[in-house]
């Protein structure tokens, strides 16, 4: 008919498109009772549960079919820029032959295409994202009583979508549904006969619930559901080693070594500690010998790490070639990330320490080094192909990098002011970017702009305020607090 223009869903499908009201959905979405973009209201937002009360039908198991092509597309940009980074949740090959052979469970797929969708250069397939989540929600809750693997990916891949949408109750509602999933199944409990790639793969998601763990429940002020030395099974294997094993391969046919994720987990459990100090510090419930004492501590647990790292684990220009060529690069720079962000964390408190004691310098300098080596290394990740870093949990660290920056702009001497600037303006370009994939982090791009810029004039008059005593923007150390993502 005149006037009558395609809807989203049947040009992605290539199929004929038609009906009777350009308002209301077309003629095949109807038939296949599925979301259409004619009728968006036909989509009910992605709250918890579905809204029974709603008079559009509700889709079928099978209705939000997308064409082959989209579904490998969106997968890859997943398999890409996610994965291994802020979660490790599948064997490579086995997904990749499960997805061409359609038999991922559908809430599963949907998830993962939800995230993957985000990344790509086709705009019909990009704006699909939150149809994408909606459903595959709608399909795990409908079938909450069905405790197995894919049900627990699931929930960790929306809790991470949850993140990104700046709805930090449902993300810690999805990550504990997760957690509480893989206890009572005991994931990593295995038996005679279980395959190699299926107890790497548990092993990789109970460690990844493990990290997540420590984020989102600070973001809430939720106690830790897993504690901070629960090690029931083993640390995960080398990433090349377990992306290569055959699907079906019973036992490892090569000598066991720790891969990057291994070495994720002691940081892990070191930022617990380190979330406890900082709360402690803001509720003042440690004097400063206390304090002083706990970072010690910390902080001498944090060098161990680095200086016990194996030589191919450490941060050199060779071991970035390495891993780089070992399609690894993501997952070695966001190992260093961590090490960079609960490191600036941890001294982060003696930015404001006045007047400053030997110590106290020393610390502030190590809050300082740590906030431009993230700064650096994100810069690198960004310029150098093979070291994507677009996941969400790099924006917040970012954040927390450029409030240190700022103190060196403000208050740093002549020769640290410059390296600062351009660090600043490096993080700002990241966050730039960083939203385009996630648009929540929209509102804390600008408030970053416009709170760290010396061109701000809230910045200017905190400036004069401040100069005198020398100390960080009163509102710096939220910033700490406030910062708990996992995408």
């Amino acid at each position: 008919m005149a006037g009558w223009r395609a809807c989203k869903q049947c040009r992605l499908a290539k199929r004929k498109c038609y009906g009777n009201d350009i308002n209301k959905p077309c003629a095949q979405c109807l038939k296949r009772q599925s979301p259409c973009s004619k009728n968006m209201k036909m989509v009910r937002d992605p709250h918890l549960l579905p809204n029974q009360g709603q008079d559009s039908p509700s889709p079928k198991q099978d209705s939000f079919d997308l064409p082959q092509e989209v579904i490998v597309e969106v997968v890859e940009h997943y398999i890409n820029k996610l994965h291994d980074r802020p979660h490790s949740l599948f064997h490579l090959p086995t997904l990749r032959r499960r997805v061409r052979d359609g038999e991922v469970n559908k809430a599963l797929l949907l998830a993962i295409c939800s995230l993957g969708s985000r990344f790509s250069a086709d705009p019909e397939v990009y704006i699909l994202g939150e149809q994408l989540t909606a459903e595959s929600k709608r399909l795990v809750l409908g079938d909450l009583e069905n405790i197995s693997l894919e049900s627990i990916q699931t929930c960790i891949l929306i809790a991470n979508i949850c993140a990104a949408d700046a709805k930090p109750s449902s993300e810690a509602l999805f990550f504990r549904i997760a957690t509480s999933m893989a206890q009572i199944m005991q994931l990593t409990t295995f038996k005679p006969g279980d395959s190699v790639v299926d107890c790497e793969t548990r092993k990789r998601i109970w460690w990844s619930l493990f990290v997540a763990d420590r984020w989102y429940s600070a973001g809430i002020s939720l106690p830790r559901q897993i504690s901070d030395r629960d090690r029931p099974t083993d640390l995960p294997m080398d990433e090349t080693t377990f992306h290569t094993l055959a699907i079906d391969q019973k036992v490892l046919d090569t000598s066991y070594k720790p891969g990057l994720w291994a070495y994720m987990i002691p940081l892990a459990e070191l930022f617990g500690p380190i979330q406890d100090l900082s709360r402690q510090i803001v509720q003042n419930e440690l004097d400063e010998t206390n304090i002083d004492r706990a970072t010690h501590n910390l902080s001498c647990q944090l060098d161990a790490w680095e200086e016990t790292l194996p030589s191919d684990m450490k941060l050199t220009e060779e071991n970035l070639e390495l891993h780089k060529s070992r399609n690894t690069g993501g997952t070695f720079v966001a190992l260093h990330f961590g090490f960079h962000h609960y490191s600036t964390l941890l001294h982060f408190h003696y930015l404001d320490a006045r007047p400053a004691s030997h110590k106290e310098r020393i610390y502030a300098e190590r809050c300082k080094h740590h906030a431009s080596r993230y700064s650096a290394l994100l810069k690198f990740a960004r310029e150098h192909e093979g070291f994507e870093a677009v996941y969400l949990t790099v924006a917040h660290m970012a954040v927390v990098s450029s409030s240190v920056l700022v103190h060196t702009l403000l208050f740093g001497d002549e020769g640290q002011i410059s390296t600062a600037r351009n660090s600043l303006n490096a993080n700002f370009e990241a966050l730039i970017e960083l939203e385009r994939y996630w648009p929540a982090l929209k509102s804390m791009v600008q408030n970053t702009h416009s709170s760290f810029y010396p061109n701000s004039f809230e910045l200017r008059l905190r400036f004069r305020e401040d100069q005198a005593s020398r100390s960080i923007p009163k509102h710096v150390p939220y910033i700490c607090e406030s910062t708990h993502p996992h995408a």
